[in-house]
Formats: structure tokens, sequence, C-alpha cells
């Protein structure tokens, strides 16, 4: 079993990576493409197949992971439940493990699964009991009484196997704290639950009503006792004074990397298609009753067991009978959750069937918008060539206009050239003039100032002479007025 849960990972792990392979795919092919490869008609076309067929391939990677995973569950379910049978059966350190209360996990499980043990075995009983009372005394056991009785075996042989599992806790605890240990009666369920279909209908309804009373008194209170062990294990944990992980997972997780060697990869398709049958067909569950019965100790030469004492009433009370309805609805959901299973797969599988036929609908539909898309897009290129050739020629009358420009632009250029050189030349002409004028003032200003000297030494002698005196600065001439 473990071998064909390392078989439902591996394939689990490969559809995991092959989805992920498809998703890479879809996101590269629905990114956006350039301009120019949406010109493509061919390239455009393989683009959208490639979609649809990544499309398909998501879904059904996406079916076959959740079927992956619903085998997962209901295998782990069926291999948990040998592997605590063994534990509890054929290993002394799980007992020892649980004895200081650890590992509360392990307890939660012990003290829910007895509980239920109880109740099944107590509406079995009832069931049994209804149909003695309505078959002929005298008559002989009917196939149904037979059936019935057989169903039962299975549990009552797990009813013994934890009371002697729990014998054994309450016994390493003793060592631990030296003293005695105090046992439950360990009362041999299985055989007589088997006796009951050779015995006649009087005697059978009699041992019925002993095994009733034994169930509400013996077995539920034993189930109080491990109730409260699971409750000091529990507090024990919310301390954090036990190891974190349970006694069964580590022992399960010891043993799977063993179990994965074993798995072949080209038998895989083939191990997985088996265990979903046996699955379906509810062969390991039958497999473990079937070991139950097997299991059982042989009734020959052994003398007759002793059975408890018992405090509870021989009938059951009105609240007791609706606690076992509803204790009984909860059974029959968790007995038929494997026939839910199997309903939900095919379901998933008529699902499956039916997102085929969408997914062929919506290829149809998507045939036929790619087929109005591609017509847009012809259209669309039609007009993007016109577009182009008005962009061509406008380009041209462009460049031309440009070309004109720029003769012109070098003309202009040339004509301020020459006209700053000729700007330049008028400047120094003009610097030169003015050099030569300001030349020109200051040999004037010499000639005056010799002037006036001679004016002064000649009035000097026309004074010496008696002669008038000459004016030193004539007269300014008013030109306005000549």
């Amino acid at each position: 079993m473990l071998v064909r849960e390392s078989a439902l990972d591996m394939a689990h792990r490969k559809l995991a990576e092959a989805r992920t392979e498809v998703l890479n795919d879809k996101v590269r092919l629905e990114a956006k493409t350039g301009l120019l490869k949406g010109f493509s008609a061919k390239g455009s076309m393989d683009r959208e197949t490639a979609l649809k067929t990544v499309f398909s391939q998501k879904l059904h990677y996406d079916s076959q992971i959740k079927k992956a995973q619903s085998l997962t569950a209901l295998l782990a379910k069926e291999t948990g439940r040998w592997l605590e049978c063994y534990l509890k059966t054929g290993s002394p350190e799980y007992a020892a493990a649980l004895a200081p209360h650890d590992y509360a996990e392990d307890w939660s499980r012990f003290s829910y699964n007895f509980e239920l043990l109880i109740k099944s075995f107590q509406m079995g009983l009832q069931d049994i009991t209804v149909q003695y009372k309505r078959e002929n005394p005298t008559g002989a056991p009917s196939q149904l009484r037979k059936d019935s009785i057989r169903k039962l075996l299975p549990i009552a042989r797990q009813i013994e196997i934890d009371v002697e599992f729990f014998n054994r806790i309450l016994t390493y605890q003793a060592r631990q704290k030296g003293r005695k240990a105090t046992l439950h009666p360990e009362y041999s369920w299985g055989e007589t639950t088997e006796q009951l279909a050779l015995q006649t209908v009087e005697t059978a309804l009699g041992t019925l009503h002993e095994l009733l009373a034994a169930c509400a008194g013996f077995l539920t209170n034993l189930g109080h006792v491990i109730n409260r062990e699971k409750q000091a294990a529990e507090e024990k944990a919310a301390r954090g004074l036990q190891p974190p992980a349970s006694y069964l997972k580590g022992w399960w997780e010891g043993i799977r990397p063993v179990a994965a060697l074993r798995v072949e990869e080209e038998k895989l398709a083939a191990i997985i298609t088996e265990t979903e049958t046996m699955i379906m067909d509810g062969e390991f569950s039958a497999r473990f009753n079937r070991h139950m019965v097997e299991t059982m100790p042989a009734s020959e030469g052994q003398a007759a067991p002793e059975k408890p004492a018992t405090t509870a009433p021989m009938s059951v009370s009105p609240q007791s009978d609706a606690e076992l309805r509803a204790l009984k609805a909860r059974l029959q959901a968790e007995l038929e959750e494997t026939a839910k299973v199997k309903a939900g797969l095919a379901a998933r599988e008529r699902t499956l069937r039916d997102n085929e036929q969408a997914l062929r609908d919506n290829e149809q539909r998507f045939a036929e918008k790619c087929q109005r898309e591609q017509a847009a897009l012809e259209a669309m290129k039609a007009g993007l060539a016109m577009r182009e050739e008005e962009i061509v020629i406008k380009a041209r009358q462009a460049a031309e206009t440009q070309a004109e420009e720029l003769a012109r632009l070098e003309e202009m250029k040339a004509e301020l050239a020459a006209r700053s050189a000729f700007i330049e030349e008028s400047e120094q002409r003009l610097l030169n003039k003015g050099q030569e004028q300001l030349e020109g003032l200051a040999e004037l200003e010499q000639k005056e100032e010799e002037l006036m000297t001679t004016k002064r030494e000649l009035n000097a002698m026309r004074k010496e002479m008696g002669l008038p005196m000459i004016p030193l600065r004539a007269k300014p001439v008013d030109e306005f007025e000549e």
C-alpha cells in the first residue's frame, strides 16, 4: 500500500511539472506580439491553435491532479488504519511511547476511534437483535443474520485489540511508577459474536443483551478512562513537554522512502490503474476486515472467557437511543465516504466529458471568431497599406521641401557672410578715418596754440608801439545770419 501511495505521489509530481510547463507556454503565447508579427496570417493561426492545445492540456492536468489527490487521501486513510493496527499488535515500543502521555495526536485518534468502535458495535448488535425477534425461533438462521454477524466480527476484533493495547500502556505506566498495574478484563468479543450464528434464538437473544449491557457499561466506562488519558496528553502537549510529532507519522515517514524505492517507473500507469480499481471496489477495506477475522483467537481448547461485571441497565434509555441514532448517522456518513468519493470521481469524469464537449463547442466558436478577426485583419491590412502609400508620398514631398529650404538656407548663409565681411571692412575704414581725424584735430589744436602764442607776442609788440590790440579770439561767424 505504501508502494502504491509512492506511485501516486510520483504521478502527482509529474502531473504538476507538466502543468507548470503548460502554464509557462500559455503565458508565453498570451504575451503581446509585435506589430509586424501580427501581419502574418499563418503565424496568427498557429498561435491560436497552440493556445487551444495548451488550454485543453491544462484542463486535462487539472482533472488528473484532483483525481490523484482524492486517490492519495483514500489510500492514506486505509494505510494509516493498517499501520496503526500493526503498531498496536506487533510493536511494544508504541505502547511504551504513549505510556508517559506523549504524542497527543495518537492519543486523540485512539480515543476517538475507540468511541466510534463502541457505537458501531452497539448499533450492529441492535440490528441483529431486531433480526432475531423477526425470525422464526424454530427455523434455520437467515442469510441476512449471518451476513450481519460476519460484518460485526472485524469491529469486535478491533475492540479486543484496543483493550489489549490499553492494558499494555497501563502496564508500562505502572512500571514507571513502581507499582502493580490494574488491568481491564479482556473479553472475547469476537468469539462471542461469532457464536451467535450457532446459538438458538433464545440463547442468542440472551447473549445479545449481555453484549449490549457490556457495551453500555464496561466499554463506555473504559472509553471514559481512555479519554482522561487523552486529556492528560493534550495538557502535557499544551505545556510543550512532549515530542511535537505523532509516533505513527514518524514511523510512517521512516518506511515511506524505502517503499518509494520499490516503485518501477515503467509500471507506474499500471500500478495507479490497479490502485484506483481496488479503492473503488473497496478491496483494501475488505482485506483489512478479513485480516481482523483471521487474527481472531481460535475457540478450540480455550476456557470460557471471564465476563466483566457491568452496572449498566439491560435496556437503552431514550436519551442513549437518540445519541446512538446520531452516532449511527455519523458512522454511516463515514462509512459512505468511499462511495461518495467514488461518486465524486465519476462526477469528475462526467464533468471532464462535459468540459471536453464545451471545449469542442468553444473551438468551433473560436474558429468562427478567428475567421471574423482574420477578415477584419485583412481589411485593416488594406487600410494600413493605403496609409503607408500616403505616408511615402508625404515623406517624399517633405524631403523635396527640406532640400529647397536647405538650398535657401545656404544662400542666406553666404549672403550673411558677405554682409559680415562688408561690415567688418567698413568698421575698419571708419576706425582708420576716425584715427586720422583725431590726429588732424590734435595737429589743429597744436597750431591754434601756436597761433595764440604768436597773437600774444604781437599784442605785446603792438602795445609797445601804441597800436590797438588784436582780439585773441575772433567773433564766431553766425552762419545762419550770413
